[in-house]
């Protein structure tokens, strides 16, 4: 077995999507020597690998709740000429409050520049295999790559692999799937077409509000860049053409709408449209079976579209992501499970690490139907909610934190937990205690509560409301 000679960091973040993005530069940042490994040859998780996009608000109504290196990675492509910042969400059903648009490409480089500015170090094509246990203690991890088999010790390890694969591998315990029947919900490759006819796409959902389940424009908050595409919405839809579609056999789809919405680009549409139901993203036999039958449905659709709606007839697919985006798989059963009462209700914690906003959105693991009965659910909040340190905590293993939509949660919770803007700011928090807990000589399990609050409050985290906010509106100018 091949070793990393004398390097030895302190903290090991395993995964490289938006929690360990944000754990990497956070725990680097707070003077942690720190690695992150990552299987692909890039950063971003599902945003760039499974052509996720945009952003999932950072926005309890008009409220941003998620700030801190969340948002310096926003302000980061902005200045690059790679993001039209947070965009308002006229009717926020089926979507969310705002949304913020980005060019894949900029995230992947702003990414490894920020993670590099923090002074972390970074392996990929590198995938954790084993976990290296002293009893209950996790001393690190024994990786994959094409320099072959690498144990890579370290103090505290962070699993923001998505999938719980470190918690799997430590004996640490896990759940998956709802409870009775242990579905999870359904997974779904992402497209892009260009050469699309947008202002005539836009006329015919206009003409046709009766064909969908909802639609809303975005409306920019900053002025656009002039190469940007300068008209944005999102709508779910195009029933009665599908329906007609897949009774006729023309029409290859696991559900019964098209999801679509525009892009950073003039002429490019992203499809969140396709649906696979019933298979385990942790499993590698259902996983290949879930990719192929995704892809026969993004060739299905996108011929469908140029066959039979406006604005798509000189389309073409241009994108399809690189793997299938998988929203739930294993969650570990933490220090405290996060339930969707707690969510719903906006409840508050005094180990609160980061605030929830996004309402629960749980994407059907059984049905094809949209948001209607015995489909997929969507609810919205009372308020936000905290997202207690002991979440992101095993019960038992020891040195072992966990950030991103594999944390301590039931599966609705989950609904809410794993978008993109909670997944960026459990990582800032649980890197910022990581490096806590190397620096002082402690387990994880023992810092200091107050201290890291304080702390990721000095580093520009939200982790409560000022005073003089009300709940859902926009701070006050100062």
């Amino acid at each position: 077995m091949l070793s990393l000679g004398s390097y030895r960091p302190q903290v090991l973040v395993a995964g490289g999507g938006p929690s360990g993005i944000c754990a990497t530069i956070a725990a680097a940042r707070n003077g942690a020597r720190t690695l992150l490994i990552e299987r692909y040859g890039f950063l971003g998780g599902t945003a760039t690998a499974a052509s996720v996009g945009p952003f999932a608000p950072f926005h309890h109504g008009d409220e941003q709740v998620i700030k801190g290196i969340p948002q310096e990675i926003i302000e980061r492509l902005y200045a690059l000429g790679g993001s039209t910042g947070h965009m308002k969400v006229q009717y926020s059903y089926g979507s969310g409050t705002y949304m913020c648009w980005f060019d894949r490409e900029m995230y992947k480089h702003a990414a490894l520049q920020l993670v590099q500015e923090a002074g972390a170090d970074i392996l990929l094509h590198t995938w954790a295999s084993e976990a290296v246990m002293e009893g209950d203690r996790i001393g690190g991890l024994i990786v994959q790559n094409k320099s072959g088999r690498q144990m890579i010790p370290a103090e505290v390890v962070i699993d923001t692999t998505g999938d719980g694969d470190v918690i799997a591998a430590s004996g640490a315990r896990f759940e998956f799937g709802r409870e009775g029947d242990g579905r999870a919900q359904a997974m779904t490759m992402l497209f892009e077409m260009a050469d699309v006819d947008i202002p005539a796409v836009r006329r015919y959902i206009e003409a046709h509000p009766q064909d969908f389940e909802w639609w809303s424009p975005v409306i920019p908050v900053h002025p656009l860049r002039p190469e940007f595409q300068q008209e944005h919405f999102v709508a779910q839809g195009f029933l009665s053409m599908v329906k007609e579609a897949m009774s006729t056999g023309e029409l290859y789809l696991g559900r019964n709408s098209v999801l679509l919405l525009t892009t950073l680009w003039p002429g490019m549409i992203t499809f969140n449209s396709t649906r696979v139901i019933g298979k385990r993203g942790t499993d590698a036999r259902e996983l290949t079976e879930a990719e192929i039958d995704a892809r026969r449905q993004v060739m299905s659709l996108a011929e469908f579209m140029k066959k039979h709606t406006p604005g798509f007839a000189q389309a073409h697919i241009v994108t399809t992501g690189v793997q299938i985006g998988v929203r739930e798989s294993r969650r570990l059963v933490g220090e405290y499970v996060l339930t969707s009462k707690d969510v719903q209700r906006g409840h508050k914690f005094p180990d609160g690490i980061t605030r929830g906003y996004f309402p629960i959105d749980i994407h059907s693991p059984t049905s094809g139907v949209g948001y209607q009965s015995g489909g997929s659910t969507w609810t919205e909040l009372e308020d936000s909610y905290d997202i207690p340190y002991r979440c992101c905590v095993p019960e038992k293993v020891e040195g072992l934190l966990v950030a991103g939509r594999c944390i301590s949660a039931s599966h609705e919770a989950v609904g809410s937990t794993r978008s993109t803007g909670s997944c960026m700011a459990l990582g800032q928090a649980t890197g910022t205690a990581a490096a806590l807990a190397a620096r002082q000589g402690i387990l994880p399990r023992h810092v200091n509560i107050q201290e890291l609050r304080a702390l990721l409050e000095g580093q520009g985290a939200s982790i409560r409301r000022p005073e003089d906010q009300a709940p859902g509106k926009p701070a006050q100018a100062t």
